[in-house]
């Protein structure tokens, strides 16, 4: 198992780990397995050729989870728990010959909704 370490710099952004993702895989045919064990963040696949896709997807989130809400969880980051479980903790990729199988304009994004921080994104390789 490998772990990458996320360094976020906003309160809410998506970033591309992508080739992260791919240096931690042996040149080998498997699956990969993504995982992220906090309950603030995710980790999503989406375009990454238009940044203006990942704006998007943040805003439509802020509006089904808005910062001003009477949530009775008092620490201030019930939008982030919520965004987290819209998009999830982890995936399943593909793998073949040590590449993430991933359509044209497809990236792994790691999907921060309470930073800045710093934060892992665990890393299992099967091979098969």
């Amino acid at each position: 198992m490998e772990v990458i370490t996320i360094k976020s710099s906003k309160k809410e952004e998506l970033i591309d780990i992508t080739q992260e993702i791919e240096r931690a895989l042996p040149s080998k045919d498997g699956i990969c397995i993504i995982y992220v064990p906090h309950t603030t963040a995710g980790v999503i696949v989406n375009e990454g050729a238009d940044p203006a896709v990942k704006e998007d997807i943040l805003n439509i989130f802020d509006k089904m989870a808005p910062q001003n809400f009477s949530y009775k969880h008092l620490e201030g980051n019930s939008p982030g728990h919520i965004k987290s479980s819209l998009t999830g903790p982890s995936l399943i990729l593909i793998v073949e010959k040590g590449k993430l199988i991933l359509g044209t304009w497809q990236r792994v994004f790691f999907a921060e909704y309470d930073g800045p921080r710093t934060r892992k994104v665990y890393i299992k390789f099967i091979e098969g």
